[in-house]
């Protein structure tokens, strides 16, 4: 069933699966008589007719996400040597960096070291290598945990205001980057910002990422931001509390990427007894968050419930069905949602 705003259209498709973004750069596919997937970009990149470029950059606590490019977190300094392997390789100033490999360590902030800035610089030379181009002016568009808006807001601009010329080499190609202006929007909000038209009467939206999890509630399409919070409940965290049962139980120290194997449903190198107990701990744990929201007297049963973020595809699979929820499992949603909202804004002051 599809639903249409004329600015986006609302797809809810098996298994409560929502997917929806704006309509003037996305399609669908479809795939045996059921949809499969959204591709964004099957054109260009969003262009305003200045010719400067929208970017939204997703700056998570395990992946960098934009609108089309996923990437790990990890920044790692490799001082004036030009690394071996340009793969994941940046050169900014005289100095080298791998940015991409591996997880980086959870911070309180972003923006009191350059890696914030060095990942943003990954992200837009993703974007921009899609096209084929090397010198634009862009327009970022970035997110902040909804609870932490309006206090972090100042800063994070002030951040990426320092150093507006970006001139660096990417995977061996050389970028100048021009950030013309900066939009910071709260996370969660902007993950449904593109169908905010369609939901009629209350939801409450869980935005499940790497530190945390945002929790939104709407009525008719508005926050309720006295009831909108942020629980440290999220991947990365549940990741730890698995390896740590794993090891007590079984002696083992299994990496994240084999229990994220469990977690997506594909195929893993741990014994059946191990992927058990890590189904049966994710069960606990996804079990654990409803009950806080219910503590916080959040209604989970007579509510329309929406899980977005990468926490949702666990919510998914390993959640009891019911009528009143969905999910959006699509990783990059807040890059779009970042994106979409930029371009509303310059489109209130005309200049797109």
């Amino acid at each position: 069933m599809t639903w249409s705003t004329g600015k986006a259209t609302l797809i809810a498709g098996m298994n409560g699966d929502f997917l929806t973004v704006p309509i003037h750069f996305q399609r669908l596919r479809k795939w045996n008589g059921a949809w499969t997937g959204v591709e964004r970009r099957w054109i260009q990149m969003v262009k305003l007719s200045s010719g400067q470029y929208v970017i939204g950059f997703d700056n998570g606590y395990q992946f960098g996400k934009t609108a089309q490019s996923l990437f790990d977190n990890g920044v790692y300094a490799m001082g004036t040597v030009e690394p071996t392997v340009k793969e994941h390789s940046l050169k900014y100033g005289r100095k080298y960096y791998k940015v991409g490999e591996g997880r980086a360590a959870i911070t309180e902030d972003k923006v009191s070291d350059e890696n914030a800035r060095l990942l943003t610089m990954v992200a837009i030379a993703k974007e921009l290598r899609t096209e084929e181009i090397h010198k634009a002016e862009v327009i970022l568009a970035v997110g902040l945990p909804f609870s932490d808006y309006g206090r972090e807001k100042k800063a994070l601009l002030e951040y990426y205001g320092q150093k507006p010329a970006l001139k660096y080499e990417y995977e061996g190609i050389r970028y100048d980057v021009a950030v013309s202006r900066i939009f910071v929007f709260p996370q969660c909000y902007s993950a449904i910002a593109p169908r905010l038209a369609n939901m009629k009467g209350d939801y409450l939206v869980v935005d499940i990422g790497s530190k945390t999890a945002d929790v939104l509630l709407l009525k008719n399409g508005m926050p309720v931001e006295r009831r909108s919070i942020t629980v440290e409940k999220a991947m990365v965290k549940w990741m730890k509390q698995i390896q740590g049962r794993l090891q007590i139980q079984y002696g083992k120290n299994v990496p994240e990427s084999e229990i994220l194997k469990v977690v997506l449903k594909k195929d893993s190198f741990l014994p059946r007894n191990q992927v058990n107990h890590v189904r049966e701990t994710l069960r606990e744990l996804i079990h654990g968050l409803e009950l806080e929201l219910m503590e916080r007297e959040f209604d989970l049963q007579y509510t329309n419930v929406i899980y977005v973020g990468g926490g949702a595809v666990a919510v998914k699979n390993f959640s009891e069905p019911r009528t009143n929820v969905a999910f959006d499992t699509d990783i990059h949603a807040n890059a779009k949602g970042y994106e979409f909202l930029a371009m509303q804004m310059l489109k209130k002051q005309g200049a797109a």
